[in-house]
């Protein structure tokens, strides 16, 4: 598959972000080179836990698609009310100065897969390459911090601001700095090298195949725009075939029939 077509920008509150990709993910090293969002995953001297305060929140993404899109490219976005909320969070915390911390689970998979930091505010520009594009927009910046397949059972001990077991959250719940430490050391410790990684050169296609559908589309649009009578072309002909003996009918009606607008 072709991996050099233009990024698909429907107007100017489009967010354009380039394709990248590499052959094997699992070596963060060679990885890094060509994607620099995964420089500071899972580095083992950060010691984030030990941190006085900090805000942390809990995510939960649909698929492993937009999480996929989210370590590649450094972004993320969630619904309206989400968004709202963690855009005044960053705020306060950049007068505070202290980070903002996401947890990141993937609906009915039974783990979390990472740890983000949020490192902007709420963007107007929307990326147009997530699952359900129609129901995200704008976007934050994010650094992946943690990327690790992390079982529920490790977090089952701990809960959420709302009293409910972490692992049962609702999507944009916030957690105290305690509960958020606590969590922020198991994926600290956590040694299973196993995670959303191993799975990209398939989740790779899957965008592959997105941005070119996206880009043919666009194609198609611009055709119409330079030519934007051509679908009435067949109902033009149509009319003028009336006027013309049997045979000769039957002879243009199927050279100019790929003409006919779908309705």
């Amino acid at each position: 598959m072709n991996n050099h077509y233009e990024p698909y920008v429907r107007n100017k509150r489009d967010l354009k972000v380039p394709y990248i990709s590499c052959q094997d993910y699992t070596n963060l090293e060679q990885a890094s080179k060509l994607i620099p969002a995964l420089k500071q995953i899972n580095q083992s001297d950060r010691h984030l836990a030990d941190a006085t305060n900090a805000y942390s929140y809990i995510l939960r993404s649909n698929n492993d698609d937009d999480i996929h899109k989210s370590i590649k490219y450094g972004i993320w976005t969630s619904s309206k009310e989400n968004n709202e909320k963690l855009n005044a969070k960053y705020l306060e915390a950049q007068q505070d100065e202290i980070p903002v911390y996401l947890f990141f689970s993937v609906v009915r998979s039974g783990q979390f897969v990472g740890v983000a930091k949020l490192t902007s505010g709420y963007k107007e520009e929307s990326f147009q390459y997530w699952w359900e594009i129609k129901k995200w927009k704008g976007h934050f910046n994010v650094q992946w911090l943690y990327v690790k397949d992390v079982p529920n059972k490790h977090f089952e001990h701990l809960r959420n601001s709302d009293n409910v077991e972490v692992t049962r959250s609702r999507d944009g719940v916030c957690l105290s700095w305690e509960t958020g430490k606590e969590m922020m050391k198991i994926f600290e410790e956590f040694s299973d090298k196993k995670s959303i990684l191993n799975d990209f050169t398939v989740i790779d296609e899957r965008e592959q195949a997105l941005r070119q559908y996206k880009y043919q589309m666009q194609q198609q649009r611009n055709q119409q725009q330079y030519y934007p009578y051509y679908p009435y072309q067949y109902y033009d002909y149509q009319q003028q075939y009336q006027q013309y003996p049997q045979q000769y009918q039957q002879q243009q009606y199927q050279n100019y029939y790929w003409q006919q607008p779908q309705k």
